[in-house]
């Protein structure tokens, strides 16, 4: 029998990590044989991703990274590849001085992202170092690449082949990657539905044909699921159905995340 999950009865935790980033320790915060687990969301207010966790319950602390509305600012913040692992360190010191984490060490790292913010996570995994590091990837409406040819529409798939890989070690079970995406056109370069198309082309991961409502009013059109690797397609061409991308990562996205991080916790106790 499966012992359920005792969570503390403790306060939140806030802290300003500088240079747009701020941590969140959710009241539940407790590691567990001497480690904890660090998501590291971009791009959205941190108490979206504090309604996210609370609707999880998934024990870790966040990190969350806000550098404006363009992809610009997102992309040059982690041009250096010494700057995540500053920023990763920073958030070790702030919980350490939180005295919540009892002397345990880091475990885990998930990054989480929307819209924009995926121009970061793509940064941060040109680094190998980073990518052996990294745990779980989790997009919202937020996967993009250029074209080569806008004409014929031919698009640059070179950016996204440490994601293929990705998500090839993902089927594996070796890692997590998740995506879903709303159907918004876009001018210029090829919209998140064409993006996640080429991705899917490129690792041989066929569509399932959804017709499901939910979360609220989302209608799934398509899914795909292969080991850890994950993708659902939604209906949605408007500014709303952007924005509930990231209000509903608590049930599309986290939840994946909260299975992968629990499953050894309730192996354990076994």
């Amino acid at each position: 029998m499966e012992t359920p999950t005792q969570f503390e009865n403790t306060t939140p935790y806030r802290a300003n990590l500088g240079n747009g980033a701020e941590l969140f320790l959710p009241p539940w915060f407790a590691p567990r044989a001497g480690r904890y687990d660090l998501i590291v969301h971009f791009h959205g207010l941190g108490k979206l991703q504090e309604s996210n966790l609370e609707h999880t319950k998934l024990d870790a602390a966040v990190v969350s990274v806000n550098h404006g509305v363009g992809t610009d600012a997102y992309g040059n913040a982690f041009k250096d590849p010494r700057a995540f692992a500053d920023l990763v360190a920073a958030a070790e010191e702030e919980i350490d001085k939180s005295t919540r984490a009892h002397g345990a060490k880091l475990g885990r790292i998930a990054l989480s992202a929307w819209s924009a913010g995926f121009v970061s996570i793509s940064k941060i995994l040109n680094d190998p170092v980073n990518v052996e590091r990294i745990d779980a990837v989790l997009l919202a409406d937020g996967f993009f690449t250029s074209f080569i040819d806008e004409k014929k529409h031919r698009m640059n798939v070179t950016p996204l082949e440490k994601f293929a890989r990705i998500a090839d070690s993902a089927s594996r079970d070796e890692k997590l990657f998740a995506i879903t995406h709303s159907s918004i056109p876009t001018s210029g370069y090829p919209s998140v539905t064409e993006t996640v198309a080429k991705l899917l082309e490129m690792t041989g991961s066929a569509k399932i044909p959804l017709d499901t409502t939910g979360p609220g009013p989302m209608h799934a059109l398509y899914g795909v699921d292969q080991g850890s690797f994950h993708v659902k397609g939604y209906e949605g061409v408007l500014a709303g159905d952007h924005i509930r991308q990231i209000t509903s990562m608590g049930e599309t996205l986290w939840p994946y995340l909260k299975t992968r991080w629990d499953r050894p916790r309730l192996d354990a106790a076994k």
